[in-house]
């Protein structure tokens, strides 16, 4: 099947027995009108076993136009729904993928057996062909629409298309895949205006609603609230998926910019980010992402030892040199033979030192803080999920994480979970409740 020009038009028809005392005025004269209503490039006749030879007849009486019969493959086929439908939509996936748009695609069902043309208009609206038709008509005592009074109706399918694609889009919005739905909804292939105001509506809010959280899911809340402000007059149409007040304040807070040299400001606002870092690991773990899920729990962990320093007055990237627990702590590492905090190089850094997420840890405990020890005991007790994650394909490694690291990683964010904000656990939940409320698989 080859296309002449640059945008071909088909026309699709089933054949049935029709009224074998005339077949001219019950098969042929039909058929032959709708073949006549437009210029077709091509024609497929879809015929049964029975009504191949029917087939065969019609297509010798248009030789001016390209025709393929393909018939259903099974003796009694025609009245197996299922049948139907898998030959059907076999042939219009072959016709699209030769280069047919199905817009162009045209589908009539007027003839053949009621399985044939419920399995014509089934495998239409799943192939997305926007256009089917059928012909009415005066009827005699059999049914039959009498000859001279044939009328062509067409059937726009894109409300139904419309009505999948707003399933689609709840499915893949409970998975998380945002990016999916505002690509499957910007991409629908119908216009806005062929649809009906409240199911146009409902697309256009889940595809904003989807492109906030899109935003947020790969930490661009600057991009999230600027795209929420322009989603006021459609969040009624989200409904289960509109952001609510919480979330709006939270990637708010989290567009802020970081301030570290407000030592208690920072510390506040990474608990934030902690918490929502760690609900984009448990997506990962939900999706099979174990890799980057290793990275973002890695990322808390080191978050808790920044937030207790910033807690303290201390900035683990910038410590003073000058200043008595910092170099009693830098002395102790040298006694010890352990690599040193790090001297600073940057010009306006000078006489200051950075240290690394265990060296906070440390540091943390020289200054009796409470929460090193259970710092310093996350380290051991998974010490093999940070090892695997500073050797993971994604860091400095070569290989996957391990099966059976990847089953402890529940434990693994259950444990961060109960490291953050230690001395406030209320705030901690409240803070995770937020961040969750991302994931609408658990609604």
């Amino acid at each position: 099947m080859s296309i002449g020009n640059s945008n071909p038009s088909m026309l699709v028809l089933t054949v049935g027995t029709g009224n074998v005392k005339d077949l001219e005025h019950s098969i042929y004269a039909p058929l032959l009108k709708s073949i006549e209503t437009d210029s077709w490039e091509h024609v497929v006749l879809l015929s049964s076993q029975v009504t191949v030879c029917q087939a065969k007849k019609l297509k010798d009486r248009i030789p001016e136009i390209s025709v393929d019969i393909r018939q259903i493959p099974g003796k009694g086929s025609e009245n197996d729904v299922d049948a139907c439908f898998a030959h059907f939509d076999e042939v219009l996936g072959e016709i699209i993928a030769s280069g047919y748009d199905p817009a162009n695609i045209t589908l009539d069902f007027t003839r053949g057996t009621k399985a044939m043309s419920a399995a014509l208009v089934l495998a239409g609206v799943g192939r997305r062909v926007p256009v089917l038709r059928y012909i009415q008509g005066d009827r005699d005592s059999t049914g039959t629409v009498l000859a001279g009074t044939e009328e062509i109706r067409e059937v726009r399918t894109e409300v139904a298309s419309a009505r999948q694609r707003l399933d689609l889009a709840e499915h893949l919005m409970r998975r998380g895949s945002f990016e999916a739905v505002r690509t499957l909804i910007e991409n629908g292939g119908s216009t806005q205006s062929d649809l009906p105001e409240s199911l146009q509506s409902r697309l256009k809010a889940y595809g904003s609603a989807a492109a906030i959280y899109a935003a947020w899911d790969r930490f661009d809340y600057e991009g999230a609230v600027r795209l929420a402000a322009m989603f006021c007059e459609r969040a009624r149409f989200a409904q289960q998926f509109a952001p609510t007040e919480a979330m709006a304040h939270w990637i708010a807070t989290l567009s802020q910019k970081l301030d570290k040299s407000d030592h208690m400001k920072a510390a506040e606002y990474l608990r934030h980010l902690a918490c929502d870092v760690l609900a984009s690991a448990e997506r990962r773990v939900r999706d099979g992402h174990w890799e980057d899920a290793a990275i973002r729990c890695y990322r808390v962990l080191e978050l808790v030892g920044q937030i207790r320093l910033f807690d303290r007055g201390y900035d683990s990237a910038c410590l003073p040199a000058d200043d008595c627990k910092v170099a009693a702590y830098q002395a102790k590492l040298k006694k010890k033979k352990s690599h040193p905090l790090r001297e600073n190089t940057r010009k306006d850094l000078r006489g200051t030192l950075a240290a690394s997420r265990r060296q906070v840890a440390g540091l943390l405990k020289s200054m009796g803080d409470p929460v090193a020890k259970k710092l310093l005991g996350f380290e051991q007790s998974f010490e093999e999920h940070i090892k695997a994650r500073n050797e993971g394909i994604l860091i400095h490694g070569f290989t996957a994480m391990s099966p059976e690291l990847r089953a402890q990683l529940h434990t693994y964010i259950k444990t961060l979970e109960e490291l953050l904000d230690g001395n406030d656990p209320e705030a901690a939940r409240r803070r995770l409740t937020v961040a969750r409320s991302l994931d609408f698989s658990r609604a």
